[in-house]
């Protein structure tokens, strides 16, 4: 929990981040929907890029939102932050970070976010359903997704079946972007410093400051 406190903090935070994703105007369809496995388990990766041909990672911010669906079923994905190359059956029965959908059929949700992060991190996802005429939570048949480009980073959209029977999934679809949080700005630089302004400055200018009538009377030199 510290690590994700300091990396929040790492992102000047006084900025905060916004409550959306600010993903930028739309670049590109890197691929239409594809499945991923007959498997619940889907996962975000961490941004990188090569820098001077050494692979980075890129400072970013993971959103994620369910959107729609078209299921009999109750629906909800449990999302997590996990350290890289965290297996994701190690998460079932731990708190998740975020749950998106519960106790209810698909519609759509506020977004949700994860800390910013500089370093690697896996992005997991578990779909589960529940027959609302029982209590029992079940794994979901299989996930797939699409993927896009945009300006300030990455938008995949997620479809899950629920039980199998019909292999559309569409029974919860879900967006998870992940957003670049650069710095736009490098460090400051001092600049050149002519001493004989500073010297006329403390000649003429700071006395005028001190006496300044916007002083309390007392306060003025």
């Amino acid at each position: 929990m510290v690590d994700r406190d300091l990396e929040s903090l790492a992102w000047p935070f006084w900025f905060g981040t916004p409550n959306a994703p600010d993903l930028g105007c739309f670049v590109s369809r890197k691929h239409g929907f594809e499945v991923d496995g007959d498997w619940p388990f889907w996962m975000e990766f961490a941004p990188w890029e090569y820098v001077n041909g050494v692979p980075q990672y890129i400072r970013h911010q993971v959103y994620a939102r369910a959107i729609c669906g078209d299921a009999a079923f109750y629906q909800r994905t449990r999302a997590y932050m996990a350290p890289q190359g965290t297996a994701p059956f190690s998460l079932l029965g731990q708190p998740p970070d975020h749950v998106l959908g519960g106790d209810f059929r698909p519609r759509p949700g506020d977004w949700v976010k994860f800390p910013v992060q500089s370093s690697p991190r896996d992005y997991w996802f578990i779909g589960e359903y529940r027959n609302p005429a029982t209590a029992t939570w079940h794994l979901d048949a299989s996930v797939g997704h699409s993927f896009d480009q945009y300006q300030n980073g990455t938008l995949s959209t997620v479809g899950w079946d629920d039980t199998g029977g019909d292999m559309d999934r569409n029974d919860l679809k879900m967006e998870v972007a992940v957003v670049y949080r650069r710095r736009w700005f490098d460090d400051l630089v001092v600049a050149d410093i002519d001493h004989k302004v500073l010297d006329r400055f403390e000649r003429e200018g700071l006395p005028k400051y001190r006496s300044s009538d916007r002083l309390p009377q007392e306060d003025r030199t």
